[in-house]
């Protein structure tokens, strides 16, 4: 019976060690099968188009390689997303400024350039979605258009923009702010830039002099080149540099400056009025000056982009004449000569006076 019993025993662990055999064979085969595997995806990038939805990164160190950021987006995305902006062209009111503003739209933006609009026709392509949009730069003529009993830097209650009857112009955004340079309009402009950037899915703002010149294909080459599409783009800022003695900085020139719309709904709605004023420039208000001041005091770092040496517009022009023959020769080259970063020549001399900037 003893016997019986061990000999049982033996036959039943030579079972159980057959029974696991199998299944040691097949942990072996997974492993050799993963190793395999691993080894191939090392050399072997799989990337079929049908397996990547819209949006999904592909290969993200190819973009570093690209001169022109929507080729490289190709690389890593089925359907990279075009960037978008807002300029405002400063004006003001009066018969002078409603002429230039006429041979402006005649001559800037009279071509046909479905990629440039105005801010009405931007809204109503972005009716429902900004997918089917074609218009990529949006333009308004930005105006002063309250009282004088109105203040120069919106902080307050009352409405940011109004809506005038009879004698306006619908490319124009009118500001309840009263008319000025130095004081305020600008970063009134920008709250109302940020609001619209943040409903019409706008990547940067872009503040522009009415006598600049710029021309389109330098534009869009320009933005196609330099500036990704949010959320790629926080706190950029740039234009063409000067130097700030007093602030011991660096600003972009008032002519022509852009900025991501993070940073313009910083100095826009993050900065009161009171912030803002005990920030300008101690002897007198410089806009540019000032806008770099408010810019760079955004605790996290700031991206400045110099464009002193592919300068994308010229200034100043001041007559229709010379306005329109800086745009045909800014056209047929499609770039403005670069001129020196810094005038020294000028600078210096209010160093040497001590009133410098």
């Amino acid at each position: 019976m003893l016997l019986h019993l061990i000999v049982r025993k033996r036959n039943d662990q030579k079972l159980n060690r057959s029974a696991y055999r199998p299944a040691k064979q097949a942990l072996v085969i997974i492993g050799l099968c993963i190793l395999c595997v691993a080894m191939y995806s090392s050399t072997t990038t799989i990337t079929p188009s049908a397996l990547i939805p819209s949006g999904t990164m592909r290969v993200t160190h190819r973009i570093l390689a690209e001169d022109n950021i929507y080729e490289a987006a190709a690389m890593m995305y089925t359907h990279p997303p075009k960037t978008s902006m807002l300029i405002g062209i400063f004006s003001t009111t009066g018969e002078k400024y409603s002429k230039r503003r006429d041979y402006i739209k005649d001559s800037f933006l009279g071509q046909d350039e479905p990629r440039l609009c105005s801010l009405k026709e931007f809204v109503r392509q972005t009716a429902g979605s900004h997918k089917g949009r074609v218009c990529q730069v949006a333009y308004t003529f930005v105006i002063g258009a309250g009282g004088n009993d109105r203040p120069t830097d919106h902080d307050d209650d009352e409405p940011l923009t109004l809506n005038l009857h009879g004698n306006f112009e619908d490319d124009c955004t009118y500001l309840n702010i009263k008319e000025n340079m130095e004081d305020g309009k600008s970063p009134t402009y920008l709250k109302f830039a940020a609001n619209f950037a943040d409903r019409y899915d706008i990547d940067y703002v872009v503040k522009m002099d009415d006598d600049s010149v710029i021309s389109h294909n330098a534009l869009f080459d320009w933005i196609d080149s330099e500036l990704p599409p949010t959320p790629y783009n926080r706190r950029i800022y740039g234009g063409a540099s000067r130097p700030s003695h007093v602030k011991n900085a660096v600003y972009a020139a008032g002519e022509f400056y852009f900025m991501s719309a993070d940073l313009a709904d910083y100095v826009g709605n993050e900065l009161t009025a009171a912030d803002r004023l005990n920030m300008m420039h101690p002897k007198r208000h410089i806009e540019d000056l000032d806008m770099g001041t408010f810019i760079f005091s955004n605790p996290r770092p700031v991206k400045f982009i110099g464009m002193d040496q592919w300068k994308i517009w010229s200034h100043p022009h001041k007559t229709e004449i010379n306005y329109r023959e800086a745009f045909a020769s800014a056209t047929k080259t499609n770039r403005i000569p670069a001129k020196v970063v810094f005038n020294w020549g000028f600078y210096c001399r209010f160093i040497l006076n001590n009133s410098c900037f």
